[in-house]
């Protein structure tokens, strides 16, 4: 569901982790510098084999202590980061072109770009875009479910 072309982050990642410190503080640190040197808006990090709720807390922490222009989003075992995109503009338009309406709801709107089998989920008053991926409708309707009720009410 959510393998929008991260491996060559989480292999340059895995490069920066052979000579750093493991302790969760400092893998999210050089997991967040290797997004900041991304040359992609956008990024993952999957395959989170402890508690998803303490990394997401540390992430946000290390986000907001170093006062870094990130979002950082949870969405069942997959945290998703986003640069703040100075196109934001752009991007909504072409959104809204391309894709359909798929929940409006406080601060949020949910588009499915059907052709693309991709979900932007949108945080208008932040200008940040998540772009989520999908193959099947179910995985689809799942995702919707989770971003609703999480970040709805944000």
């Amino acid at each position: 569901m959510y393998s929008q072309k991260r491996s060559s982050l989480r292999k340059r990642v895995e490069e920066d982790l052979a000579e750093e410190d493991e302790s969760a503080h400092k893998l999210i640190e050089t997991l967040v510098k290797s997004f900041l040197r991304a040359d992609s808006d956008y990024g993952a990090i999957t395959e989170i084999r402890t508690d998803i709720n303490y990394i997401y807390k540390i992430i946000k922490n290390y986000i907001s202590k170093e006062n870094l222009d990130v979002y950082a989003l949870k969405i069942g075992n997959v945290i998703l980061l986003s640069k703040t995109n100075v196109g934001f503009d752009e991007i909504y338009e072409v959104i809204r072109e391309r894709s359909h309406l798929e929940v409006k709801k406080g601060i949020i709107e949910i588009w499915d770009d059907l052709e693309n089998g991709i979900l932007h989920f949108l945080i208008i008053p932040l200008r940040k875009h998540f772009p989520i991926e999908y193959a099947t409708d179910e995985e689809k309707e799942k995702t919707v479910k989770i971003l609703i009720d999480e970040y709805s009410e944000a």
